[in-house]
C-alpha cells in the first residue's frame, strides 16, 4: 500500500510524499525492487540525482538483467551530465532488450549528443519503425536529422511528433531551434513562446530563446531571459555563459569572468565556460592562460571550430602542425548545416595559412568563410545595405557643413581630455591607441560607442520626433551642453585622473561633426592605410558584428563612402584632424609617436616606444599584434593575394586614388 500510494503521489508531482511512502515501504520490505526503482524515479524528479543513481544501482545489483532499471539509470546519469556513464547504461538496456523502441530512442538521443550520428541514425530510425506512434522517438529522430543538416526531414519528424502529442513542450523548443538554425527568427521565437506556455520553467528553452535574441541584437531582452533561467536554476550553465558573454561584450570583464567561473564550477566540462575565460585572458594579453582554456574546449567539443579559430589567432604561425591537421580533418567531417563550426575552422585555417605563406589555400579558406558569414547575417536580417549607409553619409555631409560649424562655434565643453582615434577598421587604430596609452598621463578606454550614442540622443534632448539629420540644424547651445556633459561624465568614469582619455572607435570618422560640436578642443587622430591592405586584413578577420566586411563589393562601397566623408571633414574643419600614416608608423615609430603626442599637447615619453609591454585590456582583432614589437610585414600585405583578388585590388586602388 505504501508503494502504491507513493506512485500515486509521484504521478501527481508530489515527489516529497512519494519519496517518504516509498522509503516506508522499503523499511517494511527491503527487497521490494520495483518499489526501489520507483523511489529512484521520484528522487530524480526531485533533482536528487545522486540518490536516484544509488537506488537504481542497488536494483541492478539485485537484478542485473532489469533492462528498465538500466534505461532509467541512463536517464538519471544524463540529467547528472555523466554522459559516458549514461551511454554505457543505456547501451546495456538495449543489449538486454534490443527491440524496445523506448530504449532505442533514448540511446539514439544520447548518441546524437555525443556526436555519433551514424549509430544514432540506425537506432532512431529503428525505434520509429518499431513504434511509429511514439512521439519521443519522432522528436529524437528530428534532432538527429537537424544535426545532419536534413532540415526538411527534421521538420517532418517534429510535425509527426506534435500530431501524436500536441503538448510536447520539448518538440516545440526543437522546432524553435530548427527555425533559428535556418535564420527564421520570427518563427523560432513563436515556437519558443509556445514551448514556454506548456512548460514555463524549462531553462533549456528559455536559454535557447535568449540565444536567438542575442543573434538579432535584442540583448536587453536576452539578458532578462538568462536571468529568469538563473532564478529557476542558479547553477544553469547556459544561462551563466550567456550572461558572461553579454557582460564581456560590454567590457565588464570581471563580471564576465565571475559568470564563466561559476559555469565551470557548476559543470567542469562546460565548453562555454572555458571558451569565455579564454576570451577574457586573450583581451588581457595572458596568452598562456588563453591557450590552456582553448585546449580544454578542444578536448571537450566534438567540432571546436570557434576554439581553433581563437587558438590560430593567438599562436599564429606557431600553431602546431598537429592542430592544423586536426582542423582540416574536422572541416571534412562538419556538415554545412553547422555553419558556425565550419566558419571558425575556415577562419582559423585562413590565419595559419596566411602566417605560413600558404596564400592560395588561405584565399580559398577565407573566401568560403566570408561567404558563410555573409549568408548568416542575411538570414538573421542583419545584412549590410550600402545604399542606406551612403544616404547616412550624404546626410552627415549635408547637415554638418561650413555654415553649421560657424553657428555652433564656441559651444560644447572647454576640455582637452577626449582624444579620438579613428579610421577604417584594421588601419592601425589599435596600434595608435596602444602607443598613446603607454604614456603615463593617458588612459586608453578602447572602443566606445559614446560618440554615436551622443549623436543619436539629439532628437530626444530636443524633444523632437524627427530623424537625427533633421534635428542637427535645430541644435541649441543648451542641448549641446547637456549632451557633451553626459558624454564626458561617461568618458571620465574610465579614469577620473587621466589628462587624456583615448576613445579608439574606428568608425567614429562618421561622427566627427558631433565630436567637434561637443568638444571643440578634442584631439582627432585619423589613421590612414592603403585600402588594399585594409581590405585584405578585414577579409582575414572574423568580425561578427561588422556587417559590410564579408562581401568584397560591400567593402569597396564602404571605403568609397569613408573617403568622401573624410574629405568633407578636412574641408570644413581644416587643421582639426591629424592624419597618421600606418606605413609611416611602421617605418619610423618614434617620429610618428612624437607627432601624435605633440598634437595631443603631451611631452615625449620613451615608454611609448615600448607599447607592447603596456599591460591593459585590448578588445579588438589586433589584440595579439599589439603585444609584440612593431613589424613591417603588414605593409603591402595585399601583394600576397594579388593572383586571386587582383580585380578587387584594382577597384580599391581606383577608389583610393580618384580625385574628387
Amino acid at each position: 500500500m505504501h508503494s502504491n500510494i507513493a506512485e500515486a503521489y509521484r504521478a501527481m508531482g508530489r515527489n516529497g510524499d512519494a519519496i517518504a511512502h516509498a522509503r516506508t515501504a522499503l523499511k517494511l520490505q527491503p527487497n521490494y525492487h520495483a518499489c526501489r526503482a520507483n523511489l529512484a524515479l521520484a528522487l530524480a524528479a526531485d533533482r536528487q540525482l545522486d540518490e536516484a543513481e544509488k537506488e537504481l544501482r542497488r536494483v541492478i545489483e539485485a537484478e542485473p538483467r532489469n533492462a528498465l532499471a538500466w534505461n532509467n539509470l541512463g536517464n538519471v546519469l544524463r540529467e547528472a551530465k555523466k554522459q559516458d556513464s549514461a551511454l554505457a547504461a543505456t547501451h546495456k538496456a538495449v543489449q538486454i532488450e534490443p527491440n524496445n523502441p523506448e530504449f532505442l530512442s533514448n540511446l539514439g538521443q544520447l548518441l546524437v549528443e555525443d556526436g555519433d550520428y551514424e549509430e544514432a541514425r540506425d537506432r532512431l530510425e529503428n525505434a520509429v519503425k518499431l513504434a511509429p506512434r511514439m512521439a519521443a522517438a519522432r522528436n529524437n529522430l528530428g534532432n538527429l536529422y537537424r544535426e545532419l543538416g536534413m532540415l526538411p526531414e527534421a521538420a517532418n519528424q517534429y510535425d509527426e511528433a506534435l500530431k501524436l502529442q500536441p503538448n510536447l513542450a520539448i518538440t516545440h523548443n526543437n522546432q524553435g531551434q530548427l527555425h533559428q538554425q535556418k535564420g527564421e527568427y520570427d518563427a523560432a521565437f513563436k515556437w519558443y513562446q509556445q514551448s514556454l506556455q506548456l512548460n514555463p520553467r524549462d531553462t533549456k528553452t528559455i536559454c535557447n530563446f535568449a540565444s536567438g535574441l542575442v543573434e538579432v541584437e535584442r540583448r536587453d531582452d536576452a539578458e532578462k531571459l538568462y536571468r529568469a533561467a538563473l532564478q529557476i536554476d542558479p547553477q544553469h550553465v547556459p544561462a551563466l555563459c550567456g550572461l558572461g558573454g553579454l557582460a564581456r561584450r560590454d567590457a565588464k570583464l570581471e563580471e564576465a569572468r565571475d559568470y564563466f567561473q561559476r559555469a565551470i564550477y557548476a559543470d567542469p566540462k562546460s565548453a562555454g565556460g572555458h571558451s569565455g575565460l579564454a576570451g577574457i585572458y586573450s583581451e588581457e594579453g595572458k596568452f598562456e592562460e588563453t591557450e590552456r582554456e582553448l585546449r580544454e574546449v578542444i578536448r571537450l567539443e566534438r567540432a571546436p571550430g570557434g576554439a581553433y579559430e581563437v587558438l590560430a589567432n593567438t599562436l599564429r604561425k606557431k600553431l602546431p602542425e598537429a592542430d592544423v591537421k586536426h582542423m582540416r580533418e574536422l572541416l571534412g567531417e562538419v556538415s554545412p548545416a553547422r555553419p558556425r563550426a565550419r566558419v571558425g575552422l575556415l577562419f582559423g585555417l585562413g590565419t595559419w595559412c596566411d602566417q605560413t605563406g600558404h596564400y592560395e589555400e588561405a584565399a580559398q579558406r577565407l573566401d568560403e568563410a566570408n561567404a558563410i558569414e555573409g549568408e548568416s547575417l542575411r538570414q538573421r536580417g542583419l545584412s549590410y545595405k550600402p545604399e542606406e549607409h551612403a544616404r547616412w553619409i550624404d546626410d552627415m555631409i549635408r547637415v554638418f557643413d561650413q555654415a553649421y560649424f560657424e553657428r555652433v562655434k564656441g559651444w560644447g565643453l572647454d576640455t582637452e581630455i577626449p582624444v579620438f582615434v579613428l579610421g577604417l577598421p584594421r588601419s592601425g587604430t589599435t596600434l595608435a591607441e596602444q602607443v598613446l596609452a603607454s604614456h603615463p598621463k593617458v588612459h586608453g578606454a578602447d572602443e566606445l560607442r559614446l560618440a554615436r550614442e551622443s549623436l543619436l540622443s539629439v532628437p530626444g534632448v530636443l524633444g523632437l520626433n524627427e530623424s537625427v539629420p533633421d534635428c542637427i540644424p535645430r541644435l541649441t547651445r543648451d542641448a549641446v551642453q547637456q549632451i557633451s556633459t553626459a558624454h564626458l561624465d561617461k568618458l571620465r568614469a574610465h579614469d577620473p585622473a587621466a589628462e587624456r582619455i583615448v576613445d579608439k572607435m574606428p568608425e567614429n570618422y562618421v561622427n566627427i561633426g558631433m565630436i567637434v560640436t561637443m568638444f571643440p578642443n578634442a584631439r582627432i587622430i585619423h589613421m590612414q592605410r592603403d585600402f588594399r591592405d585594409v581590405a585584405t586584413s578585414c577579409w582575414n578577420v572574423h568580425f561578427g558584428q561588422i556587417r559590410w566586411a564579408n562581401d568584397k563589393q560591400h567593402i569597396a562601397s564602404h571605403f568609397a563612402n569613408y573617403k568622401r566623408v573624410m574629405q568633407h571633414w578636412h574641408e570644413v574643419l581644416p587643421g582639426r584632424i591629424l592624419d597618421m600614416p600606418y606605413a609611416g608608423m611602421v617605418d619610423d615609430l618614434e617620429t610618428q609617436a612624437r607627432r601624435m603626442l605633440d598634437f595631443c599637447g603631451l611631452e615625449w615619453d620613451p615608454a611609448c616606444l615600448e607599447f607592447h609591454k603596456t599591460e591593459r585590456t585590448v578588445r579588438t582583432a589586433s589584440l595579439a599584434q599589439v603585444r609584440q614589437p612593431i613589424y613591417k610585414k603588414a605593409v603591402e600585405r595585399w601583394r600576397n593575394y594579388e593572383p586571386w583578388w587582383g580585380d578587387w585590388y584594382r577597384q580599391l586602388d581606383q577608389i583610393q586614388n580618384v580625385q574628387d
